[in-house]
Parts: C-alpha cells; sequence; structure tokens
C-alpha cells in the first residue's frame, strides 16, 4: 500500500456508495487541493462554511510532493556537496568524500511525509473536509466521486471551485530521442564528479 492509499483509509468516509439521486449537500466543493484550492478552502472553512476538498492524489497539490519543495530540497543538497567538493577555497582540508543518493532520497521523502502531515492538521482544523478520490461532473453542480479505497460518493456543492492545475503540452520533437539523455542512467561523457552526478541525480529522483 502506498502512501496516498494508507492515507485515504485513515480519512473517515461515510455513505460510500450514495445514491445518485440524494447527494450530500455542501455550501462549497473545491476540486483539487493545491495551491490556490486549499487556502481557500480552509479560509471558508473557518468562516463557517460546508467544505468539501476533492483530491485524486497529492495532498497539498504538487508543490509540496513532488515539483517546487522537493525539488528544492535535493537541490539544496547538491549545493552543500559543491561546497563540500571545494573545501579547499574556504580553508578546510578534507581527504574525500563521496554522496549517498538513498540518504538524500530519503532527507526529502521525510520533508514530503511532513508537510503532507501538516495539509492534513489543516484541514482538520479548518473543517474543510478532504475527500481522496477522482470526481466527475454527473449534472449541474453534482459529482460524483470514486473514492481511492473505494466506494464512490455523490455530492453536490451551491458552489464547485475548479482547482485541478494544469499540465503542459509539448510538441513533437522529430528523433528528440537521439538528443536527449536517457533520465534512468547519466551520460558516459559526464564528468564523473560528486557534484555533477548528484545533479543528474536529482533530475531522476526529484519525483520518487
Amino acid at each position: 500500500m502506498n502512501r496516498v492509499e494508507d492515507l485515504a483509509s485513515t480519512l473517515s468516509f461515510t455513505n460510500r456508495d450514495e445514491n445518485i439521486s440524494s447527494p450530500k449537500q455542501y455550501d462549497i466543493i473545491v476540486l483539487g487541493s493545491g495551491e490556490g484550492s486549499k487556502y481557500i478552502a480552509w479560509t471558508l472553512a473557518k468562516q463557517g462554511k460546508h467544505v468539501a476538498v476533492v483530491e485524486r492524489k497529492y495532498i497539498g497539490g504538487s508543490c509540496p510532493n513532488i515539483a517546487c519543495l522537493p525539488s528544492k530540497n535535493i537541490i539544496h543538497s547538491a549545493k552543500v556537496a559543491s561546497y563540500f567538493r571545494r573545501s579547499e577555497e574556504f580553508g578546510i582540508t578534507k581527504d574525500g568524500f563521496k554522496i549517498n543518493m538513498a540518504a538524500v532520497r530519503d532527507r526529502k521523502r521525510k520533508m514530503v511525509d511532513g508537510l503532507v502531515d501538516m495539509h492534513l492538521a489543516n484541514f482538520k482544523a479548518s473543517g474543510a473536509e478532504l475527500v481522496m478520490g477522482s470526481a466527475r461532473f454527473i449534472g449541474p453542480k453534482t459529482l460524483q466521486v470514486a473514492l481511492s479505497d473505494g466506494g464512490t460518493r455523490v455530492v453536490r456543492g451551491d458552489k464547485v471551485i475548479i482547482g485541478t492545475g494544469t499540465r503542459a503540452t509539448i510538441e513533437p520533437i522529430p528523433d528528440s530521442h537521439k538528443r536527449v539523455p536517457s533520465p534512468t542512467s547519466k551520460p558516459s561523457s559526464w564528468i564523473n564528479s560528486p557534484s555533477i552526478s548528484l545533479s543528474w541525480e536529482a533530475v531522476t529522483l526529484g519525483w520518487s
């Protein structure tokens, strides 16, 4: 069971197979729990609104889970490695060092776990209900949610806010696979130095 499934199993869901003809009513339903979505949900819930947030996978959105903050975490490790490699410039003598990428990854994952826990605490404190699952409209302001841990829910909001984020569209580039290094292995032509190795690994580990 992965962390998302584990978290979903701990959340309290009622009426998992609600009848479409009698959806649960909310003042506000927010699709997505990213930067804009979570703050509007928490704010309105604290003001007394009955709010539900439907999130498919990443609690808090991509930023604290797979994008902004995890990448900065690993980049910081790369910066520390770079400084250490250049320690003689700062009057510090070293006999050599190596980079433990498993430890770098675990440091990043520990940070992400902490951020997810913080988001869950904020949902609880605000009173906004977090529903883990994928939603689709089945009527005006009415959604059916396929829950992450099984079953379905039908919900309706006086207002529905869509904050599901964006996804980049990249046009196909002829023969691009011949020019771009594989993300699973460092190009053999690269200099085998700790800082470059860590920088390359940061690219491949930032999303895991």
